[in-house]
């Protein structure tokens, strides 16, 4: 008994200390109105310790005895500090002086506030985005972050975007940006086994937007350099949305519209069809020949007896698109929630092709204890996407809808197709509904942390992600379709499976020494391992239509089986100091292993530093009533470039070289032991400025970035057996000015104007190469000194008139004639050669950037975005054929401004003429048009229903909206959309055109509900 009273005795002195050693802090949070603030965050000035207030703005947590001061902030309000002293009960109320400063913005590997960066790093938030009908997260960056260049590659639904963060920085390897969702990189790209044309299909499209928090682009070296090998083209950072300590909120997002090609092109009607076809004969062969003559058939009647179809009438279709996304968010001080899921549906605009897409989504993030925090983030979607063949593609959908003459029905009178018999390609309409190209997609996105706070200003945080797809692609050809009936039915089935592993291991000390200087140490151990496999089979000779499985093709056609993998080991170490909060210093050293490179290049270093001066807190400036922020920043960093095959360096062998039934290897490839990554560096100038009191915001930088060491092919001798070898050769170059600016124009009691405006000056140079310059596409030409993006070929000079005019003039033909095209003679040698052609543009931009718009009247808002890029060149390949005029593809009606003899003059386009002898169709300055573009690419007007009304029906939000995209758009281009890149996503011919499946103009109706 006495033992037991010792114990209880000691029990209670030991937790009187230990409440000796804590205290309990309650208060409340409003705005200076007094309205309470939810979700505002309370810690403890140094430390991680705290809370975030509830619906009613009111807060409680323990703090250590020796606790000083607290930091209060909130998302619209600038943060402000609380001396604790003896008090344990506070009203705190926050205003919206330097909110934009205060916002937190994650970095990578932790997060800090606006004011304290001193890299390049723009942000986008989610809320931004809401309701807008895109299908990934990368579509979401279009204009709306100086010095990232979204081109949306075709309107091909689930298709590629090619995003280039300040520039493309290679030529062989990738040049997209690293993705990192919630702390864990991601993989992108095409896994696609199955071609279907340029077009290729985009994994980031299996994320839902609207799980979004925010993303920040981390842009110069000195932000991207803690991602070491893989951070070479910028890095995204998506963060998703987390639970709150508050009252569960359910909220439900829907809309529903429908999209339509926002133009078609004009092409020739029937009877047109066929007096062009006469006329081209008898101008090369004669005014007495005809085209039955030539073998076409069903070319030589009377031009005013033929039919008019009009093929894009019967192929573009007003498509539905629809979403629909509930989700849950709430918790307490111990657990916080959100879980989602949702439901997206897009019918392309051309029938036959589709997306659709599920997803759920569950956050959840756990207090332990006061010292310990657990938590977990899972995403899992599953998407369909319904594939055409299109884009550089002569068979595909768009592609026969402009090169199938007009001059025969759609459906003969039995129901069947109309074809034509002079052509190879199939009926437009056959294509698009009689192949079947179905691609499923299973994909987990997943990661766990714990987080342990070891003391107030020391914490470890550990995270195991992975990122799974399991895609399946099933394309199926009928005996019925053209390309199928000679081989009775083509069937194909691909199947690749991608398993991505993180670990990341982050020890972060964080403390405030006196009341002058700030430290953050952070300390970084990573580990990724990412393997992929991936089977392929084709069979044809099919007993019927009926079973498209491959087990009934008789004939097996192809059987093959890859798989591939590679591991990143990586270690960082970061500080980052401020001083008085005015002179701040980041610096970091990340060293990264990569089993991709040779066996002496495998190990790589990647430092960075970066500073800024916060002018406006010197004394001259802190009380100006003009400048209420001014900073200046510097960086300096390397990165690498590791996204290349994973066994470039070896030496290889590879199989199925086989002879008369018995198995064979041969060597495939040379190997490089000295094979290592591309190193980017990075040097960036900034200023940021603050005017009238933060209603003026300007963002300023200038950098260059020179990319070395380019993973090339260096041309052999072929006597060595090979052609070429990867080598570290070459080099890129790529500089220029960014310029951001958000306004709050009008800010008064019941309405509200801001402005966020960009523009980017972009400059982009070869440097080096391994060889010779090379042609790229169907007219990119890449050569040292010119622009990545370059287009060559010969310049137009005119139209000949009469056979004297040939006579005196270099000719490249000795069947020119009157109304063929004089091209110029460069060298001066008096013959038109290759050597007379030359540089005839860029798609590279002189500039590009967007403008954001916003104005709300009580309970009414309108928004709208508008994207411009100017200075631009594409390469029109799709008049090449259309205005060809020299054999049986339907043309466009431009071409009824050809020359003839009667025209003279007047005309601007050449004679027709058969099979084109003088080769007017030859790469030049012909088909070179100006790209630049400005673009109305959203608008959105809603109503919030008046919180009265909205209360009665036990509601918290009411919002309804209508929306448009891409409404209209301002350029000379000819084609269907200057946002064109034929070749999807490419490093050496971007800007070409060539039958590409065009984006959509879209309405949508909608509402949001919050309760």
């Amino acid at each position: 008994m006495r033992k037991l009273l010792c114990l209880l005795l000691c029990m209670v002195v030991l937790s009187g200390q230990l409440l000796a050693q804590t205290k309990t802090l309650t208060g409340r949070v409003t705005d200076d109105k007094g309205t309470p603030i939810p979700n505002a965050s309370v810690i403890v000035k140094g430390s991680s310790i705290g809370t975030t207030t509830g619906e009613d703005g009111r807060f409680s947590f323990v703090v250590p005895a020796n606790a000083r001061d607290l930091v209060i902030s909130a998302v619209g309000f600038g943060d402000i500090e609380q001396r604790i002293g003896n008090n344990s009960e506070f009203t705190i109320n926050l205003n919206t002086r330097d909110k934009n400063l205060a916002e937190v913005v994650v970095v990578g590997y932790g997060t800090q506030k606006k004011r304290e960066l001193t890299t390049a790093v723009s942000q986008v938030k989610g809320s931004d985005l809401q309701n807008i009908p895109i299908q990934g997260p990368d579509q979401a960056l279009r204009g709306r972050a100086a010095g990232v260049n979204v081109t949306q590659s075709s309107g091909t639904p689930g298709g590629s975007i090619n995003i280039n963060i300040r520039g493309t920085g290679s030529i062989n390897a990738s040049s997209q940006p690293l993705y990192v969702i919630d702390g864990i990189p991601i993989n992108i790209g095409n896994y696609s086994q199955i071609g279907v044309g340029g077009q290729t299909l985009n994994a980031l499209a299996d994320i839902n937007p609207s799980e979004i928090e925010s993303f920040e682009v981390l842009k110069d070296a000195a932000a991207t350099a803690i991602y070491g090998s893989r951070a070479a083209n910028g890095v995204v950072l998506i963060t998703t949305k987390r639970g709150a300590n508050r009252k569960t909120r359910v909220n439900l997002n829907s809309y529903y519209g429908i999209s339509e090609v926002y133009k078609q092109l004009p092409t020739l009607t029937g009877p047109q069809f066929i007096e062009l076809n006469q006329e081209m004969v008898r101008n090369r062969f004669g005014a007495t020949v005809t085209p039955g003559q030539l073998g076409l058939v069903g070319l030589d009647g009377d031009p005013s007896s033929y039919p008019t179809t009009n093929w894009q009438d019967e192929i573009f279709r007003g498509g539905a698109i629809q979403s629909y996304d509930l989700n849950l968010q709430g918790g307490n001080e111990n657990t916080k929630f959100f879980v989602s899921g949702a439901y997206f549906s897009q019918e392309g605009i051309v029938i036959g092709s589709g997306f659709k897409r599920y997803n759920l989504r569950m956050n959840i993030d756990n207090n332990l204890s006061k010292k310990i925090k657990v938590g977990t983030s899972i995403g899992l979607s599953r998407s369909k996407n319904t594939r055409i063949q299109n884009d550089n593609n002569i068979y595909g959908v768009v592609s026969t809808s402009l090169l199938l003459g007009s001059h025969f029905p759609a459906y003969n009178a039995d129901g069947t197709y109309g074809r034509d018999p002079n052509a190879s390609i199939e009926n437009a309409i056959a294509n698009a509904v009689e192949p079947t190209y179905d691609v499923n997609n299973n994909r987990i996105l997943a990661n766990a942390y714990g987080e342990w706070q070891i003391t107030n200003s020391l914490s470890f945080r550990s995270v195991v992600g992975a990122d799974y797809l399991n895609f399946r692609e099933q394309q199926y050809i009928p005996s019925t379709h053209i390309a199928g009936a000679g081989v009775r039915g083509d069937g194909r089935e691909g199947y690749s499976e991608d398993l991505n592993l993180t670990n990341e291991n982050i020890l972060t000390f964080k403390k405030q020494f006196g009341d002058d200087h700030d430290l953050t140490l952070t300390g970084v151990a990573s580990f990724q391992e990412s393997r992929f496999e991936s089977i392929f089979a084709q069979a044809t000779n099919f007993p019927g239509d009926a079973i498209r499985r491959l087990t009934a093709g008789s004939q097996r056609v192809a059987a093959t089986s890859n798989g591939s993998s590679y591991g990143i080991v990586g270690y960082l170490a970061r500080a980052i100091y401020g001083f008085q909060g005015k002179y701040l210093v980041t610096a970091s050293i990340r060293r990264d292993g990569v089993s991709r490179f040779g066996a002496d290049k495998r190990w790589g270093t990647f430092p960075a530093a970066s500073v800024a001066w916060r002018i406006s807190e010197e004394g001259f400036l802190k009380n100006s009533n003009v400048i209420s922020d001014l900073k200046l920043r510097a960086s300096w960093g390397e990165a690498g470039n590791s996204s290349i095959g994973d066994f470039a360096s070896l030496p290889l062998v590879g199989a199925g070289n086989n002879y008369a039934q018995a198995a064979g290897l041969a060597p495939s490839q040379l190997g490089n032991p000295n094979l290592g990554w591309e190193s980017s560096e990075q040097t960036n100038v900034g200023i940021d400025v603050g005017f009238l009191n933060n209603r003026i915001n300007l963002t300023a930088d200038y950098y260059i970035r020179n990319t070395r060491e380019l993973l090339l092919a260096r041309p052999l001798v072929g006597s060595s057996g090979f052609t070429t070898i990867n080598e570290n050769i070459g080099s890129l170059q790529n500089k220029g000015f960014e310029f951001a600016l958000n306004s709050t124009n009008i800010d008064s009691r019941d309405f509200r104007w801001t402005t966020n405006f960009n523009i980017t000056f972009p400059d982009n140079k070869v440097v080096k190469l391994a060889g010779t310059p090379f042609a790229s596409g169907f007219a990119s030409w890449v050569e040292e000194g010119q622009d990545l993006g370059a287009f060559r070929g010969f310049v137009v000079k005119g139209i000949f008139q009469t056979q004297e005019e040939i006579a005196a003039a270099p000719v490249h033909s000795a069947a020119t004639r009157p109304g063929d095209i004089e091209f110029a003679d460069l060298d001066g040698d008096n013959r038109i050669t290759t050597a007379d052609q030359e540089i005839i543009g860029s798609a590279v931009p002189d500039f590009f950037g967007g403008m954001i718009n916003e104005l709300s009247y009580k309970g009414i808002g309108l928004n709208f975005f508008l994207q411009f890029v100017s200075g631009n060149e594409i390469y029109n390949n799709t008049r090449a054929f259309g205005e060809g005029m020299n054999s049986i593809f339907g043309q466009l009606a431009t071409v009824e401004n050809r020359w003839t003899a009667e025209k003279g003059e007047s005309a601007t386009l050449p004679r027709a003429v058969f099979g084109d002898p003088s080769n007017n169709r030859r790469t030049s300055t012909r088909w070179l048009e100006d790209g630049s573009f400005m673009r109305l690419k959203n608008v959105q007007l809603f109503y919030n229903l008046p919180q009265s009304l909205s209360q009665r029906i036990k509601m918290n939000n009411i919002r309804i909206f209508v929306q448009g995209e891409n409404l209209k758009t301002w350029t000379d281009y000819q084609g269907f959309d200057p946002e064109v890149s034929t070749f999807s996503i490419t490093n050496t011919a971007p800007g070409t055109d060539f039958l590409t499946y065009p984006q959509a103009k879209t309405i949508t109706f909608g509402v949001n509900l919050s309760f």
